[in-house]
C-alpha cells in the first residue's frame, strides 16, 4: 500500500523541532579578513551547479564563482551557462580520472549528462554546454564512481528512480563505457520482483567500492511520497549483481525509515592505517553506521551505530568528504560539519572543532587562499527542501528548512567563518552542487 510521507514529514516535524532544541542559532559568524587582490590562482574558483526560482525568474544553470574570501570579487559569477527545457536541475558534479566533467541530473529528460568544461583562447575557463546522455530510461541521477573490474574501467551511476518514477520500488545502476559514455548494463532487482528475502535494489543513491565488492544505499523514492529505504545492498562486482541487503536503522526519530544517503567503503587507498568498513549515514534515522568487513571471506559483519545525531542535536546527516588527514561529514541541521581523524577509522575520533555553516549544510571543497590559508567551502541547500510552515513559494515543501542557499567559507584549521555569498539574495537562484575547478577539492568523496 502506498504510504503518505509527505503526511508523515507534516506530522512529525514538532518531534523534529524536540530533538533540536537543545542546538543554538548559528547565526552569521562573518569576520573581517584583509582585503586583497583577486588570486589567479584557479583553485579558488568553485564550479556550481544553480536552480532556478521559477517564482523569481531565474533559469538553472552552471556557473563558476570566485570563493577566495581575501578576494574584492568574492561571490562573484565569473561565467555561466544557463539552460533550459527541463524542469529540474543538474544535481551532482563530478571528474572523471581523465579530467571530464559529468553530472547526474534531477529530471527524467537529462538524468545523466557531460558538461563541456575547457579553456577559451585566453586560456580562461569556458563551460560549453552540456550533452545529455543516454541512460536506457533510467531516471534521477544521483551518484557516479569509477572504479575497475578485473582490469577494465567502467563509470557506475545510481538513479534513484531506477527505471521509472510511475515503479514503487525501482532503483537502478548504471555500469557505463568510460570512454564512449555508452551503457553497458543496468543493474536492478525490484523488491517486488525478487523471491521472499533475495537481495534487492531500491531508490539508489550512495555509492563506494573496494576490490571486487560495491555497496549501495536505498535513499528514498524520489517523490518524497511512495517508500522510503532503510538498507545498504552489497553488488559482487564480477557478476555485476546483488547478494545481500544489510539493515541499518535504529530508533526511527521520526517514525519511518533510517534512509541511507551516503556510503564511503574505508579502504586502505584512504588511509593504510584504516580497517576495511563501510560508513553510512542514515538521513531520517540522524545516525552514522559501521558495517565492519572481512577481507580474506569477504563477508560484512553486523552493522553497529557510532554516532547518534538525536542524542548529538544534529539530524539528517549527508555527505563524507575528506582531505589527507580527515574525514568530514555534514549535517544539514542545524548546518554543521564534523570531522574525525583519517587515519583512526572506521572509528569515528574528533580531530577539531566543528565547522558551523547554515542549514542544508551538504557538499564542500578544500584550498587555499591568495595568502595560502587553508579553507573549508561548504554549499548549504538540500534539494531547495524548506519548512512548509513558511509558506514560501520559493521553496519546496519539507519537515524542515535546508535551503540557506548559500556557500560559507572557513579558516579549516579554526572552523572560523570567513565570509559567505548567499545565492537566493545576490542571483535569485539556489544551488544545488558545489566543486572545485578544473580537478577535485577533496583527496576522496563517498
Amino acid at each position: 500500500m502506498k504510504r503518505d510521507f509527505k503526511g508523515v514529514f507534516s506530522t512529525t516535524s514538532a518531534c523534529l523541532l524536540l530533538v533540536l532544541a537543545a542546538c543554538a542559532d548559528q547565526g552569521e559568524r562573518e569576520s573581517g579578513v584583509a582585503v586583497q587582490e583577486p588570486s589567479d590562482v584557479e583553485e579558488t574558483q568553485g564550479i556550481v551547479l544553480l536552480r532556478g526560482l521559477p517564482t523569481l525568474g531565474t533559469s538553472h544553470s552552471v556557473a563558476i564563482v570566485e570563493l577566495d574570501p581575501e578576494a574584492e570579487n568574492f561571490g562573484e559569477i565569473l561565467t555561466e551557462y544557463e539552460y533550459s527545457g527541463f524542469e529540474a536541475p543538474l544535481h551532482h558534479l563530478y571528474y572523471s580520472p581523465n579530467g571530464r566533467l559529468y553530472s547526474t541530473g534531477l529530471d527524467p529528460q537529462c538524468s545523466l549528462a557531460e558538461v563541456g568544461l575547457s579553456r577559451g583562447a585566453t586560456g580562461a575557463p569556458v563551460i560549453n554546454g552540456l550533452e545529455c546522455l543516454d541512460t536506457q530510461g533510467q531516471v534521477v541521477g544521483e551518484d557516479i564512481m569509477w572504479h575497475s573490474v578485473n582490469g577494465t574501467q567502467y563509470m557506475f551511476v545510481t538513479f534513484m528512480g531506477g527505471t521509472g518514477l510511475d515503479q514503487a520500488d525501482g532503483g537502478s545502476i548504471g555500469v557505463f563505457d568510460p570512454q564512449t559514455n555508452e551503457l553497458i548494463k543496468i543493474i536492478e532487482a525490484r523488491k517486488s520482483q525478487v523471491g521472499e528475502g533475495e537481495p534487492y535494489i531500491m531508490y539508489t543513491h550512495g555509492i563506494s567500492a573496494y576490490q571486487d565488492r560495491m555497496v549501495v544505499t536505498s535513499t528514498v523514492h524520489p517523490d518524497l511520497a511512495t517508500g522510503v529505504g532503510n538498507a545498504i545492498t552489497i553488488i559482487d562486482l564480477n557478476t555485476l549483481e546483488p547478494i545481500e541487503n544489510i539493515v541499518v536503522e535504529d530508533a526511527q526519530p521520526l517514525g519511518f525509515p533510517s534512509s541511507p544517503v551516503e556510503v564511503l567503503f574505508v579502504r586502505p587507498s584512504i588511509s593504510p592505517s584504516a580497517t576495511p568498513s563501510v560508513l553510512v549515514n542514515t538521513m531520517f534515522g540522524f545516525e552514522v553506521w559501521q558495517v565492519p568487513y572481512d577481507e580474506a571471506d569477504k563477508s560484512f559483519g553486523a552493522p553497529e551505530k557510532v554516532y547518534d545525531g538525536a542524542a548529538s542535536g544534529t539530524a539528517v546527516p549527508l555527505e563524507f568528504y575528506g582531505n589527507e588527514t580527515e574525514l568530514f561529514i555534514s549535517h544539514a541541521l542545524p548546518g554543521v560539519v564534523k570531522r574525525y581523524a583519517l587515519d583512526s577509522l572506521p572509528k569515528l575520533v574528533p580531530s577539531g572543532p566543528d565547522i558551523d555553516a547554515e542549514a542544508g549544510a551538504h557538499h564542500m571543497i578544500f584550498y587555499s587562499s591568495a595568502s595560502g590559508r587553508s579553507l573549508i567551502a561548504v554549499q548549504n541547500n538540500l534539494l531547495n527542501l524548506g519548512d512548509a510552515a513558511d509558506d514560501d513559494p520559493t521553496d519546496v515543501d519539507f519537515l524542515a528548512k535546508v535551503n540557506d542557499h548559500s556557500i560559507t567559507v572557513h579558516d579549516l584549521e579554526t572552523g572560523e567563518r570567513l565570509a559567505s555569498v548567499n545565492f537566493k539574495d545576490r542571483y535569485q537562484k539556489g544551488i544545488e552542487n558545489l566543486e572545485a575547478l578544473f580537478g577535485s577539492g577533496f583527496v576522496h568523496h563517498h
